[in-house]
């Protein structure tokens, strides 16, 4: 008898769910949530109104003693982040990953991660034990749309970046600084600078050597998805009367304005911050 029901009850089960993913979403247009996932996504929304934040890269400028010093500070951070944490006991307020590659390869690591609210895609609730989780639009007509109500969704545009300073946004964050955002790889984009001579024999882009394992698969890297997504930022957030500040030690993104990362905190420091 069961051999006979097992796949009607099965469509039937899958039509539910559909239903129920799409009477979410819709409510969710209108930034009502009507289930728990939700409901703490909804509790973000403007709860840091005109506060500062970090968003944190993994770039080789990134240094264990600048993340002490952002220990109170509230920081984005994402990735292999991690990797970090035996030289500083600086963690961040907020944890990201969207990469499949990234999160499949290293996914026992990623689900030790020290942070007080872990974020992924809803796709990867098998693999990540995440606090919250977001819809992703990945359609490519799509890359660099910019959502201000990530309830409903969030936008790809070549990295886990965009991700986090739509989430920025949402949370009511008035100025942002991103940090060991180096944008030194191969193929980079610049509408100031020529970056032909970045390559991958003489670029280390993360800020370990070990970052990435020998017989690890590597995440790919989309410049000109980036480059359009970090201009869309900047027009959203200053549209809004809000900043995004590259406080990176050595960045060749030129996107945003440039601020010494020094001077942020009220040192006297001669240090500069070197845009190449």
């Amino acid at each position: 008898m069961y051999k006979y029901i097992k796949k009607p009850a099965k469509k039937v089960y899958n039509l539910a769910n559909l239903l129920l993913f799409n009477i979410v979403k819709d409510f969710a247009k209108f930034n009502i949530p009507i289930t728990n996932n939700n409901i703490k996504i909804l509790k973000l929304k403007n709860k840091y109104h005109g506060s500062r934040c970090f968003i944190i890269g993994n770039g080789p400028s990134l240094k264990p003693e600048d993340l002490d010093r952002l220990k109170g500070e509230i920081t984005f951070a994402s990735n292999k982040i991690y990797k970090i944490f035996n030289q500083t006991t600086w963690r961040p307020t907020f944890y990201m990953v969207v990469d499949s590659v990234v999160l499949e390869e290293n996914v026992k690591d990623i689900n030790l991660v020290e942070a007080k609210i872990k974020f992924t895609l809803s796709c990867y609730k098998h693999l990540f034990k995440s606090d919250i989780y977001f819809n992703n639009n990945l359609n490519k007509n799509k890359f660099g749309s910019f959502s201000t109500n990530i309830m409903e969704s969030l936008y790809s545009s070549g990295t886990v970046s965009y991700h986090m300073l739509q989430m920025a946004h949402y949370m009511g964050f008035s100025e942002v600084y991103l940090l060991g955002h180096d944008y030194n790889f191969k193929g980079a984009i610049s509408n100031t600078k020529d970056l032909s001579f970045l390559n991958e024999e003489n670029s280390q882009i993360y800020f370990s050597k070990d970052y990435i394992r020998a017989d690890e698969r590597k995440a790919g890297q989309a410049p000109d998805e980036m480059y359009v997504g970090m201009e869309k930022a900047k027009f959203v957030y200053e549209n809004s009367g809000r900043k995004i500040y590259n406080a990176t030690r050595v960045s060749y993104l030129d996107v945003f304005e440039l601020r010494n990362f020094d001077d942020l905190f009220g040192d006297k420091s001669e240090k500069k911050m070197g845009y190449l």
